[in-house]
């Protein structure tokens, strides 16, 4: 949590200043990445996403218009972002109860009964996604638009004010939350007002004059007071509440914090906690944060009176690659957390993931595959790694732990596959190419001078999802998959995009887990489909409506006109699984080619490019929407119900919905084609998919 109850207290003695954003006009002004986009998020109040799943249609373009307000205005935005969070006290994270969970079970309710802006109020409070799990995404947009960003090691404050108080000033002003003023910042930018071109800001020794308390006292305060990193001094808590004014009282009174502590000890809300050692440990992590040097080291502030124990209280030291990793968005923190934590922590999808189809997903399948990504970086990150334990915790049986890694872990043949020969790909390292040639690169002497990192990063994924082996033969899965790529292909008639490959992918493990077939779920929630009398048309729509959902809708154009389906929202869930797994285990191959300096690591050589390239083509979990399944299922429904013509009876509705909605239904239809010759080498639900997909081609003919 921010500094408890300090805005409030900076309102009351007025110290926050207005200026014309002109005063800001050519300098580089560092942004703390989180706050500004919970303030981004804040201010869209769109609950599309909970009910669809996905990023709100809309935040790309308020990224952008963020970008051309600082452009205009002659601003330079340097954005950092957090990294991995600093160590618990307590060991390992814990999948608590998720508040969400209610939150959207209401608003479903009150979408079922007709209540349509209600539930969108109610999905607004119930995001799908952590904070963090969107930040990828805003990196995409922020990269394709040649902004700035970074990730901290750790804190984003931390960096910050190393960056602003450096002589080299690579930043000139900061734009952060009042939190970053612990970190000995003289000042610092709270809000920008697009509408009066106008923005906030506090100095902090305006605050400390106003308080009458030195600079160590202030840090004292902010942690007594409660922060991310030490909860409230119990005996500033009463029946009344809380005041950020009792805080600075309290240091007043016993002129620093740890006397405050010492003082109290017999309270009895301090007596039963050990409350010092919280308050010391939060010092450290202030005073001694772990940063990003700009020489390339990463260590603390205030290096000189650093104790030596840092690793027990920021976090158990990673290799200065993997920090470098993250800097650069090349790989996403939930790989290297779960290492450091020792915990893999999976939350309620946005549908609340109520089947026990979506939770032996998580622990059979997802399981075996991150027990594969902790066994290869265990196997490389040194002896502390190899002996720790690292394990699964779910939502929906918080008490259960399924162990990916401990002391019994066997990575004995974990490894990255050799790729040579890379010529045999022409350029193209996709999934298709890969697959298509994957035997000739696995043969390819050790070593050898034609070598491409991407490909082998792109090998180790598929290795990994379980579509060919070390040697580069492919599993009944893997022939499965080629030849729904190659089904792709034909029926597209031209090179399929990466993500409708991935798309194909995602297909084929769902299929080979028993998910995408035409039966209901364990927990169903469409009552639609009962309206059509003949089951089998009921099964279709199923089928051919969840192949939809795993393919890309392309950009919006106005309000949704299709509403909501929670039966695709779970299947969409499914996906997201998948997509995540493809997303970690590419951050493991990185990090492991890395370590043992099979990629280089200099900022712009070709290897690091290619590498940063095949993972912007990769699908990101948070941007997994229903979208393009919605429109199919009411296609379907319509076709069934009044025969032809189902898609000039919508059309007008999918095209203000969507930029592309024709180009949609078209891509879903060639992934249909590929899930079609998938389960036809596979055998799961085979006579099913073909059955479905020759009742639904009338309707999508319309379409093509």
């Amino acid at each position: 949590m921010p500094i408890r109850n300090i805005d409030v207290y900076v309102r009351e003695l007025k110290l926050t200043q207005e200026t014309r954003v002109g005063a800001l006009a050519e300098t580089r002004l560092g942004i703390e990445g989180h706050n500004w986009l919970r303030q981004l998020l804040f201010n869209m109040r769109d609950g599309e996403p909970a009910a669809m799943g996905g990023v709100s249609p809309a935040l790309e373009s308020e990224i952008v218009k963020e970008l051309e307000f600082f452009q205009s205005n002659n601003i330079t935005p340097v954005f950092v972002f957090s990294g991995l969070p600093v160590a618990r006290k307590d060991g390992r994270s814990t999948a608590k109860d998720d508040y969400r969970l209610g939150y959207r079970q209401s608003a479903w309710e009150q979408y079922r009964h007709g209540h349509t802006e209600q539930a969108l109020r109610g999905w607004s409070t119930s995001s799908p996604q952590a904070l963090v799990d969107t930040i990828p995404f805003v990196m995409q947009v922020l990269q394709a638009h040649g902004a700035e960003f970074m990730r901290a090691p750790y804190s984003a404050w931390a960096q910050l004010a190393y960056l602003y108080k450096h002589d080299s000033q690579p930043i000139h002003a900061i734009y952060s939350s009042l939190d970053v003023l612990m970190f000995d910042v003289d000042r610092v930018v709270t809000a920008i007002g697009h509408a009066r071109s106008t923005f906030s800001w506090v100095q902090r020794d305006y605050l400390l004059g106003r308080c009458r308390i030195t600079a160590e006292q202030f840090l004292d305060i902010c942690i007594l007071a409660g922060c991310d990193w030490c909860p409230t001094f119990p005996a500033l808590l009463d029946d009344v509440g809380f005041s950020f004014k009792s805080a600075v009282d309290m240091t007043h009174q016993y002129h620093s914090g740890l006397n405050a502590i010492q003082m109290l000890t017999d309270h009895p809300s301090v007596r039963a906690t050990n409350y010092s050692d919280s308050f010391l440990r939060a010092y450290c992590i202030v005073r001694y944060h772990i940063v990003l040097h700009l020489d390339g080291s990463v260590g603390p502030l205030n290096p000189e009176f650093a104790p030596n124990d840092l690793h027990d209280i920021i976090g158990y030291r990673l290799p200065v690659a993997a920090y470098h990793l993250l800097a650069r968005g090349a790989i996403h923190p939930p790989i290297l957390n779960m290492l450091v934590n020792g915990t893999w922590l999976e939350f309620s999808p946005p549908d609340n993931g109520e089947s026990r189809e979506y939770h032996r997903l998580i622990t059979q399948w997802e399981g075996g595959v991150y027990t594969q990504q902790c066994r290869l970086l265990c196997k490389h990150l040194g002896p502390f790694f190899a002996q720790r334990k690292v394990v699964l915790q779910t939502w929906f049986e918080p008490r259960t732990e399924v162990v990916l890694h401990d002391t019994k872990s066997v990575s004995q043949g974990v490894s990255l596959p050799a790729v040579g020969a890379a010529a045999v790909l022409n350029g193209d390292i996709s999934v298709s190419s890969v697959m298509e040639n994957s035997r000739i690169l696995a043969a390819a002497p050790e070593g050898s001078s034609d070598s491409n990192p991407a490909a082998e990063l792109l090998a180790w994924v598929l290795q990994s999802l379980g579509f060919i082996v070390s040697s580069g033969e492919h599993t009944k899965l893997g022939s499965a998959l080629n030849a729904g790529l190659q089904a792709l292909q034909s029926q597209l008639q031209e090179r399929p995009t990466e993500l409708l490959q991935w798309a194909v992918v995602a297909a084929a493990v769902l299929i080979d887990q028993g998910l995408l077939t035409g039966e209901k779920w364990s927990v169903s929630y469409d009552d639609e489909l009962s309206l059509i009398t003949d089951a089998q048309q009921q099964k279709f729509i199923r089928i051919v409506a969840r192949i939809a959902t795993l393919t890309p809708p392309g950009a919006r154009r106005g309000s949704w006109k299709f509403g909501y389906n929670r039966d695709l929202l779970a299947f969409s869930s499914a996906a997201r699984l998948v997509q995540k797994a493809v997303g970690s285990s590419a951050d493991t191959a990185r990090l492991v080619g890395a370590i043992t300096g099979s990629a280089a690591l200099a900022p712009e050589s070709t290897q690091l490019l290619q590498l940063q390239e095949l993972r912007r083509t990769m699908p990101l979990e948070c941007t997994t929407s229903n979208a393009t399944g919605v429109l199919a299922y009411v296609l379907l429904v319509d076709y069934a119900r009044n025969g032809a013509g189902c898609w000039a009876r919508i059309q007008t509705a999918a095209e203000e919905s969507l930029v592309d909605a024709r180009q949609a239904l078209r891509d879903a239809w060639g992934v249909a084609g590929a899930v079609r010759a998938i389960a036809k080498v596979h055998g799961n639900a085979d006579k099913d998919i073909a059955n479905a997909y020759s009742w639904a081609q009338t309707a999508f003919s319309e379409v093509l």
